[in-house]
């Protein structure tokens, strides 16, 4: 009976004690940061990414290929170009883990970079076992922006003509480099002069003469996307006929 009474609570502190936990697998694909580097000259401002992948079942090698994105301002990210990004890297025949680092130079203020990588599994006749994509974290540059705005369209006529004028403020933290302002009146392009540098704050008036309007007139601060601003969604202003 004794030996009953023992067993019984051998079982007992065996059921209380809890399992060990099971090791955590790695991931069969992964892209990440390992460095963002930051300063006031572009040879400072700096990231590297790591992109690693373990093999699947019948695995002869692993291929993996970079493709750097950027985002400037509130928009959203897109793919650029970058020395050594978008070429295939295959590891040796056989390996079990693969693993490979991007390492990006010059990178702009105020912007954020990500990269999405690209995974593939190949068996040892060239087949296609399977593929995978990983978007990496983001390493954000500090810095601040401009951002050009049309404040106000008017116009007033002028010997059978109109004379537009158009009001541009730069209402970002950083001066803007030169570009150039859109007027259109009924859907058409007038003229698209030049627009110098603005400094953080500046508001300056741009003229245009154009044809008498009978609907709308439009006018859009840098058309082309030439100056990275902090918004891009709020460089055009619409308006009725201001004559």
């Amino acid at each position: 009976m004794r030996h009953l009474v023992l067993l019984t609570l051998a079982l007992a502190l065996t059921a209380a004690v809890p399992a060990a936990p099971a090791a955590k697998r790695k991931p069969l694909a992964s892209a990440k940061v390992v460095e963002c580097s930051k300063g006031i000259t572009a040879a400072e401002r700096v990231a590297v990414f790591r992109a690693a992948a373990r093999k699947v079942a019948r695995t002869d090698r692993m291929w993996i290929k970079f493709k750097l994105q950027e985002r400037i301002g509130d928009a959203r990210f897109r793919a650029v170009a970058a020395p050594g990004v978008g070429v295939w890297r295959r590891s040796r025949s056989g390996v079990r883990r693969f693993a490979v680092r991007q390492r990006v130079l010059a990178l702009g203020e105020g912007a954020s970079y990500r990269v999405a990588v690209h995974f593939r599994w190949y068996n040892a006749d060239g087949e296609l076992l399977r593929r995978a994509r990983r978007l990496s974290p983001a390493c954000k540059q500090a810095g601040a922006l401009p951002n050009l705005r049309v404040t106000r369209v008017g116009g007033e006529r002028v010997n059978g003509t109109v004379r537009y004028a158009m009001d541009v403020f730069n209402r970002g933290r950083a001066a803007s480099g030169a570009t150039t302002i859109s007027l259109s009146v009924d859907g058409d392009v007038v003229d698209t002069p030049v627009l110098g540098p603005l400094a953080a704050g500046e508001t300056r008036r741009v003229f245009v003469n154009g044809p008498p309007c009978t609907g709308s007139v439009t006018a859009e601060v840098d058309p082309g996307n030439r100056v990275a601003e902090a918004n891009e969604r709020d460089n055009s202003r619409t308006i009725p006929c201001p004559n």
